[in-house]
């Protein structure tokens, strides 16, 4: 009698899960797709040099990514809890919404008056050219402004499982971004700083848009009934994970800190362009992970554990959408850069370097999985250890090899550093999955 109504929903819940990772993959194809196309064509409008400039403003996002650390993975996992209670949902929005506004003041503030240093201190560039990159990071900042503010709609939707809604508003504004970007600078002038206004101009009609849609469509509730914040327990979560994060993101960024220290700025560029195929082969995991993050988040809520056979599931999707891929392609790094830039030099400097990144990003997809499992236990002083473990060893590759690697530095650390991180996590998988094991087998027993 109950048995059609359960499976019914069974039904219902993976239909969904398939929705979201098709969406998802759709999306990441296309926005890699039109990031694939779109830097050969800057770096023949802008040309190395300016390009370099650009790269070193990019660069500064990871500030943002730093100070986001932990809410942009817990906000999910709160939305997803209280997907079912509107009135509760409404008012952990509005607090996000205003802690994301203090906290995006803050980026703002901190980068408009460290502009001058970054320009003129920080990055190895000409001193005649200092003052353009100087104009281009203050403008920069107005980007990462807008962009940080909407990345809670961004969550929001991922928690609600309405990646739908989110890939399509990505996809559509990423493509304005660059559409817009190419014609301005065609028309106008090829400089870094036309640049960088046109995507700011375009991330804040994209937070103007986003919220807009936000208000109107999450807002179903018109009882009026107030909800008491539990503000405490989140941000005592946050704190945790924010510092695991924060770590973890000293872990990616490393390579990027010293490399834009230790090498000239048009040398950095090219390892921008580097990053961005590696990260994109990076991307290829998330369809299946944020597709099924709420699942295990549900999964733990419900039983206190997450099963073998949902990670195992798991792991075969992202072996077969991420690991096997980046192998493959490690395999042919010079052939990818030949092929996609046309450039002798950036495939003489930056195919080794590739080479690494790719092998390290496969390594990475796997902890990926052991990742998605971490966050939704709510194990967050686990992530922090495995990620003090894994900046450690990226530390070490850094002091031993710094002055001898070039470009090539980078991709020994994300090999240590990933290396690291699947290791310690496959450590407590394997010994969760023994304990959950002879839990059960004691309960028999008894």
């Amino acid at each position: 009698m109950f048995g059609k109504p359960k499976h019914l929903l069974s039904r219902v819940a993976a239909s969904t899960v398939i929705r979201n990772a098709t969406s998802s993959m759709i999306a990441l194809v296309w926005l890699n797709l039109l990031s694939i196309m779109a830097i050969p064509i800057y770096i023949r409008i802008l040309g190395v040099s300016e390009w370099g400039i650009v790269a070193a403003c990019l660069s500064l996002q990871m500030i943002a990514s730093f100070v986001d650390a932990g809410f942009s993975q817990i906000i999910p996992r709160w939305v997803a809890r209280e997907a079912h209670n509107p009135a509760a949902l409404r008012s952990y929005v509005k607090v996000f919404g205003k802690i994301y506004a203090v906290l995006a003041l803050c980026i703002f503030v901190f980068i408009q008056s460290s502009a001058e240093y970054f320009a003129h201190h920080w990055f190895d560039i000409q001193a005649n050219r200092a003052d353009n990159l100087e104009l281009a990071i203050r403008i920069t900042c107005f980007q990462i402004f807008f962009q940080f503010l909407n990345s809670l709609a961004v969550g929001f939707w991922h928690g609600m499982q309405h990646q739908v809604t989110a890939n399509v508003r990505t996809c559509f504004f990423g493509t304005l971004k660059h559409a817009l970007t190419m014609i301005v600078l065609i028309s106008l002038q090829a400089e870094a700083h036309i640049y960088a206004s046109v995507f700011a101009l375009v991330a804040l009609i994209e937070l103007l848009a986003n919220g807009h849609r936000l208000r109107s469509s999450f807002i179903m509730d018109t009882s009026g009934k107030q909800h008491i914040v539990h503000i405490i327990p989140f941000l005592r979560e946050v704190s945790m994970l924010s510092l695991g994060v924060l770590v973890g993101l000293m872990v990616s960024y490393i390579d990027r800190i010293v490399l834009s220290r230790s090498v000239t700025l048009d040398h950095f560029g090219i390892y921008s362009i580097i990053v961005s195929i590696s990260m994109a082969f990076l991307q290829l995991q998330i369809p299946f992970t944020r597709a099924y993050f709420p699942v295990l988040v549900r999964e733990f809520e419900k039983k206190s554990e997450i099963s073998i056979k949902v990670m195992k599931k798991l792991t075969i999707l992202i072996l077969f959408s991420s690991v096997i891929p980046c192998i493959t392609a490690s395999l042919f790094a010079d052939l990818i850069l030949k092929i996609w830039l046309n450039n002798e030099f950036i495939v003489e400097v930056g195919s080794e370097t590739l080479r690494m990144l790719l092998l390290a990003v496969a390594i990475n997809s796997l902890y990926g999985c052991v990742y998605q499992a971490l966050v939704a236990s709510g194990k967050s002083r686990l992530v922090l250890q495995i990620n003090v473990a894994a900046l450690f060893a990226g530390m070490s590759v850094v002091a031993l090899l710094r002055t001898s690697t070039g470009l090539n530095l980078g991709g020994m650390i994300w090999l240590a550093t990933a290396s690291t991180q699947l290791i310690l996590g496959s450590v407590w998988l394997a010994w969760s999955h023994r304990r959950s094991c002879f839990s059960s087998l004691t309960a028999i027993n008894r």
